[in-house]
Formats: C-alpha cells, sequence, structure tokens
C-alpha cells in the first residue's frame, strides 16, 4: 500500500466515518453539541442537522454512535430508500425487540410496547441519514411516527441528517407541522483555511504522519484552495495526490501532484453517448451493416419506378422511349456511383444500362440468345 511508502501506519484519508478520524472545527463541534442536546434533552422530539455533501454528517452521527450513553437507545437508518415498512422493520431490530409478527401494524404495536417498558428518564432515539430522500408523505408519517409511546412522556426522539434540500423542502406548507416540531438545528459550514490545513494534520497524525514531511507547502495550499472546505473533497485529493507521488517515488508530495489530482477530479467524465456523423457507424452494428444496402435499395426502387414508367410509355408513344431511356441510364450511373463509394454493398457488374429499341422487338427464333443487355418489356 501507498502509505507504507511514507511511512504511515496506515491509510490516512478513509472515506469511512470511523470515529477516530473526526476532525472538530467550529462548525462541527456545534453541530455535534446539537446532535447530543437532541439525544440526550430536546423535548419536540426532533433535531435536525443540515450540511453540504462531503461535510461530515455521518461522521458525526458515527461518533454519537460510538459513545455510551446509559439512558438512551439508538437506531440509525442510513437508507431511506427502504419504504416506511422496511424502516420500521430496522428500528424494531436495532431496538432489540423480538420479530415475532411481521407487517407495519405489528411493528407499530411492538414499538409501542418497547417505549411503554422504557423508565421515565430514559429516551429511544432514532437518526436517519440522507433525510431529504425521504418523499412528504414519508416525512409527514416519521411525525406521526413520534407519538409513539406513553403519550405523559416523549420518549421516541429523531435526528434529521440531510442536505440543503432538505431545509427547502420543510419550509413547504405541507410539511409545515413537521417543520413547527424541529427544536435544535444546526448547519455544518465549509472550513476555513486554517482548519483545512488543521484536518488534513489531524488526519496524518492519526496514522503517525507528519503534513511539513508528506507535503510540499505550495501542494498542501493549492488542495485546500481547491477542495472550498469540504472535508470529502480535501480526503480525495490529498489521497490522489499521494498515490500520484508514490507512482514516481517521490517521498514528498509537490506542486504537481497536487495539480495533478485537482485537474483529475475538476474534469468531468467524457458522455458515454457517441456522437456520429452521417458517414459513421458503430463498428459491429447493424447500422454498419445496412446503411450502404438502404441507399442502394432505394436507388433500385426508384429505378423500378421510372422502369414501370418506360413499359406504359412503350406501349403508348413509341417517342417517348428514348426520354425513358435517358433517364433510366442517368439513374443506373448514379447507382454505379453510389457503389464506388460502398464496393462492398454490391458487384456493380451486375447491372447494365438500359436500352429501348425505338421499334416493337420482333419474337426471337427458338433457341436464339438473348441480348446481354437489359430490356424491359
Amino acid at each position: 500500500m501507498y502509505y507504507r511508502h511514507f511511512g504511515l501506519s496506515g491509510p490516512p484519508f478513509r472515506f469511512t466515518c470511523a470515529p477516530e478520524t473526526l476532525f472538530t472545527g467550529k462548525s462541527h463541534r456545534e453541530a455535534l453539541a446539537a446532535l447530543e442536546w437532541g439525544l440526550l434533552y430536546e423535548p419536540t422530539g426532533f433535531t435536525l442537522l443540515i450540511g453540504e455533501p462531503g461535510m461530515g454528517k455521518t461522521t458525526l452521527a458515527g461518533s454519537l454512535l460510538a459513545r455510551s450513553y446509559q439512558q438512551v437507545r439508538l437506531a440509525f437508518v442510513g437508507n431511506p430508500r427502504l419504504g416506511l415498512k422496511g424502516v420500521l422493520r430496522e428500528i424494531v431490530r436495532q431496538f432489540g425487540i423480538p420479530e415475532t409478527g411481521a407487517g407495519r401494524i405489528w411493528a407499530l404495536e411492538a414499538l409501542n410496547g418497547f417505549l411503554a417498558k422504557l423508565g421515565p428518564e430514559d429516551r429511544a432515539v432514532v437518526i436517519f441519514d440522507e433525510a431529504q430522500l425521504f418523499s412528504d408523505t414519508e416525512l409527514e408519517e416519521i411525525r406521526l411516527l413520534a407519538n409513539c409511546g406513553p403519550p405523559e412522556r416523549k420518549q421516541l426522539n429523531f435526528l434529521l441528517l440531510g442536505q440543503p434540500v432538505l431545509l427547502d423542502r420543510l419550509a413547504d406548507p405541507r410539511l409545515r407541522q413537521l417543520n413547527d416540531r424541529i427544536g435544535a438545528r444546526a448547519i455544518l459550514k465549509p472550513l476555513g483555511r486554517k482548519e483545512s490545513h488543521g484536518y488534513i494534520a489531524h488526519r496524518l497524525y492519526t496514522v503517525n504522519g507528519d503534513p511539513d514531511r508528506i507535503f510540499d507547502r505550495r501542494a498542501l495550499a493549492h488542495i485546500v484552495d481547491s477542495a472550498g472546505g469540504i472535508p470529502r473533497r480535501m480526503s480525495v485529493l490529498c489521497h490522489n495526490a499521494m498515490l500520484l507521488a508514490y507512482a514516481e517515488r517521490m517521498a514528498r508530495v509537490t506542486i504537481k501532484h497536487a495539480r495533478s489530482a485537482v485537474k483529475e477530479y475538476e474534469v468531468r467524465p467524457p458522455s458515454t453517448l457517441i456522437q456520429l456523423n452521417a458517414d459513421q457507424s458503430i463498428p459491429g452494428s447493424r447500422s454498419r451493416v445496412f446503411a450502404p444496402l438502404a441507399k442502394s435499395a432505394a436507388v433500385l426502387a426508384m429505378l423500378w419506378v421510372f422502369a414501370m414508367g418506360a413499359v406504359y410509355f412503350w406501349s403508348s408513344q413509341g417517342h417517348a422511349t428514348s426520354w425513358v431511356a435517358s433517364r433510366v441510364n442517368l439513374w443506373v450511373q448514379e447507382l454505379d456511383q453510389l457503389f464506388a463509394t460502398n464496393p462492398q454493398s454490391l458487384n456493380r457488374d451486375q447491372i447494365s444500362p438500359v436500352s429501348f429499341d425505338s421499334a416493337p422487338r420482333q419474337p426471337s427464333a427458338p433457341g436464339a440468345k438473348r441480348s446481354s443487355s437489359t430490356a424491359i418489356e
């Protein structure tokens, strides 16, 4: 692994929410305090944490889960796409309620029974990560779910972790009742320059590393400026820059490695859709096989129309036959040019110019050979 190349005891920039990697800048300390308040004391039953992707919401939740709270029963739901039925089943399972039944009604009854057995100072808390993925209907169901348990005690509480779009949705009149019940609120803000340097140093110190030894000063400054205070983005850029330095067997990450890592991160991948010109086709596709034949078929169809017209004029007006013959031969010439550009589609030697006799043909004698030119009768 590349981290051994830099004398580290482990990967410094893991993309997991390990509590030991938690960096508590000012905004994160405030957010963690708000979550802990919601966990232990919030009387309304709802606490809200808002942050952009990569700001560390899940890491903060993991920090709470790693701590020991004697009077708190915790459940963590990281996938709102389970639907309300799946969410209820997950809550029941994590609270240690024996699954003696199935279905939504059974889960609600089991949850009510569990809450009734809790002591007056005990609390049950459910943490919902990526809460912006819940539909409006599901968010309203969660509000009603908070009414479970003895009416005189508010023992079931919820921590909602989501992206800024959740805050916008809560301002909608349809979710007004839920919004009014949310007590403690916190918003994670991007790290400042000094905090960003502290974040990178903290991640390296946890694996016996030193930022001054591993990163050139200009390289570190470039990564910090490019990350915009988003911890996850900083981790990705530092990780990729170290990989580039490792690939070159360099003992230190230089500005060149940092710029390359940022450039690769910011470059938008090309579209997977293939743009074709009029004369291009996808290799091996049906269009490549049938495109030349389609053009040839169109020309042959028009040639057939003119030939049928020639039959009519030949039978009714003798003076028109020469005009028809000239038009048909013109189309044959165009067909010949087409075959010149698409030689695989058809052997052009199989086609001969069309000629018309100005006078009616005489019946051939028995055994006589037919003319090699094509005649339309």
